[in-house]
């Protein structure tokens, strides 16, 4: 999609959401007149709450017919909160605001008519947001009917829908990211960022399936096009080959995708700076043997690394408390927390992978170490055997 397409759409976007709250006001204004100042109040509550409900009902689109299309639920954003699925049940976590008020992460079962159902998930957010516009325009043949302030709360989600409509319906890029409907044209127009997109997918699938990083085959990886650094297709891409690399051992590799990566820093979207600074921090750690560089990433990324537990992050600080702290103590109990939640991880093959990676860290604690680890599993199953009475 070119700038001027681009502009064009944004320019329309504008002018819906404006002819949108502009309809809104003069229906309001010659059925109730009335104050300004409590109009306005009315309004903004009722934006927040549209704005949170479209997202929701947009979410859900997308899940519901990823479902539909073999796609594996994993996660939905929804402004700071986090939903994810744990062994079966849902969890909720409160994270820092990210680039977009929501988003959804699903993976494919299955490499099967990948893009096909891909644009099939995509188109599924947008359904419910129609369905929010054709309710909102309820309220203005109502007038006679409805309070001032229900009117003013339940209207002003005319203009709040048509945003997320035309949003979401007209191909867009904001700040190297595609909206819904440019990906959907980009796959049908076979362009070189949704080629890369769909062997991504393709690597997730067989992830899905239960292969390891290193087990899929390297085509998916590096013969693809060659994309802008700005697009976001390119950092997902570098970070697939990241692991990858990282898997078959192949430090040299794995070290020049890094570098690749962290001079990307200053120009990819702040929510994924800290997961990349974790992925040098483990390289500083381990084969880059950099323990200047640990400590200086650790503070850096400080904040990230004790708010966030998943597995690779309990991995990256069990390398940096195993390898440059040397206090092996804590180094058992971080790998020890990290295999319990080995369960957690929501695709088989990143569980394999992230399972290899701990038990070469508990396979380098020191012989006491790994002596008071047996014994406490010793005392733990003597705990569980049952007793004659």
């Amino acid at each position: 999609m070119n700038r001027r397409t681009n502009i064009i759409n944004n320019i329309i976007l504008l002018a819906a959401t404006l002819i949108g709250i502009l309809a809104v006001t003069l229906v309001g204004n010659n059925a109730y007149g009335g104050d300004i100042w409590f109009y306005v109040l009315y309004c903004l509550v009722g934006a927040i709450v549209w704005a949170v409900v479209n997202t929701l009902v947009h979410e859900w689109g997308h899940i519901r017919s990823g479902k539909k299309n073999g796609f594996r639920f994993i996660s939905m954003r929804l402004a700071f909160l986090l939903f994810t699925k744990e062994n079966g049940k849902l969890r909720l976590d409160f994270t820092g605001f990210a680039d977009e008020l929501g988003s959804t992460e699903m993976v494919p079962e299955n490499t099967e008519n990948l893009g096909e159902r891909f644009i099939k998930m995509t188109r599924g957010g947008l359904t419910g947001n129609i369905v929010l516009l054709v309710i909102s325009v309820i309220p203005l043949f109502l007038t006679s009917f409805l309070p001032f302030w229900l009117y003013a709360i339940w209207a002003i989600m005319l203009p709040v829908s048509l945003y997320f409509v035309f949003g979401n319906g007209l191909p867009m890029t904001s700040d190297g990211i595609k909206n819904d409907a440019a990906v959907v044209m980009g796959i049908k127009r076979g362009e070189d960022s949704e080629k890369v997109m769909l062997s991504l997918l393709c690597v997730h699938a067989f992830l899905t399936e239960g292969k390891r990083p290193r087990d899929i085959e390297e085509k998916y990886y590096t013969e693809v096009p060659q994309l802008a650094e700005d697009d976001l297709n390119y950092l997902l891409l570098l970070d697939a080959r990241y692991v990858y690399y990282l898997d078959k051992e192949d430090y040299e590799k794995a070290k020049d995708v890094s570098a690749r990566m962290e001079s990307l820093l200053g120009d990819m979207p702040k929510s994924y700076r800290p997961y990349v600074r974790a992925n040098l921090l483990y390289n500083a750690c381990t084969f880059a043997f950099d323990e200047s560089e640990a400590d200086n990433l650790v503070e850096d990324n400080e904040r990230y690394l004790n708010n966030v537990n998943d597995v690779t992050v309990l991995r990256v600080k069990s390398a940096y408390v195993l390898y440059v702290l040397k206090d092996y103590a804590q180094a058992r109990k971080f790998l020890l927390h990290a295999e319990e939640k080995l369960d957690t991880v929501p695709v088989e093959g990143l569980r394999i992978f992230e399972e290899e990676l701990i038990k070469k860290m508990l396979a380098d604690l020191p012989e006491e170490e790994k002596a008071e680890e047996q014994a406490a599993d010793v005392t733990a199953e003597n705990a569980e055997q049952p007793t004659d009475k």
